[in-house]
């Protein structure tokens, strides 16, 4: 996927942010007030259709806005992503129920799975990978509370999904979605996936996720995703030497 200039990618940015906020097509005036580029309101129109005709836009009914697409979002989370600490509040959460895992651990992954579907409003948890599969999941019903998911093909699509999540985390795992532990990984293809695969010394091969709809918040949730995987590599590296000594 070619880089885009910096102008297309400025305006990209905005609308997938804006739509994945609002879920409504966004405006080029909503971008021209937005964004407050130093161009006129029609060279942003002209962007927009550039962008329209790149694949990265779309314009769902006429008279709309634009909304982003599959490659729109694609692009969006391979180039345009910041991923930064989740708020205060989360950290403490995560950091309190990671504190407990090596005490009851199938319940700390419960709680950590509710912890994350409630703060992501998606399908969310963790994944054991290795020898004892355990899968972990909550939010089901928060997923189809989008209005993405009135439609019935898509909403049963995803719920099909739901129920095969961990054979779906295997696949992805065989499949080397990752270069480097830690680092999220995308799929957006109907809805939308945000994964961190990584590697421990007490549970082994672990994934955390998210999942939702194309519109899915995919800064937001790759920031807790890679705050929660960390958090267990570290908690359990502790415990690890702290039992040794």
């Amino acid at each position: 996927m070619p880089l885009l200039d910096s102008r297309k990618e400025d305006i990209l940015g905005f609308v997938v942010r804006d739509f994945v906020r609002t879920a409504f097509p966004v405006s080029s005036n909503a971008v021209f007030g937005g964004l407050r580029l130093e161009v006129s309101p029609a060279t942003i129109r002209n962007i927009m259709l550039e962008l329209d005709d790149m694949g990265y836009l779309y314009q769902p009914h006429t008279s709309a806005g634009r909304a982003p697409t599959e490659k729109g979002y694609r692009y969006f989370t391979l180039h345009l992503m910041s991923v930064k600490q989740p708020e205060v509040e989360m950290r403490t959460r995560l950091d309190k129920i990671v504190e407990n895992m090596e005490r009851e651990t199938d319940s700390a992954f419960e709680e950590l799975s509710r912890a994350l579907s409630s703060h992501l409003k998606l399908f969310s948890g963790i994944g054991l990978l290795d020898e004892d599969e355990k899968i972990f999941g909550k939010g089901l019903s928060e997923v189809f509370r989008a209005p993405e998911f009135a439609e019935p093909n898509l909403a049963a699509e995803f719920a099909d999904f739901a129920e095969n999540i961990e054979e779906n985390l295997l696949d992805l795992n065989r499949r080397g979605v990752t270069e480097h532990d830690l680092e999220p990984t995308f799929h957006v293809s109907g809805f939308g996936m945000a994964s961190v695969f990584f590697d421990d010394d007490e549970f082994g091969r672990c994934a955390v996720f998210s999942a939702g709809p194309k519109r899915m918040n995919y800064e937001k949730s790759a920031s807790v995703l890679k705050y929660t995987a960390k958090d267990i590599k570290s908690k359990n590296k502790k415990n690890a030497r702290r039992r040794n000594n």
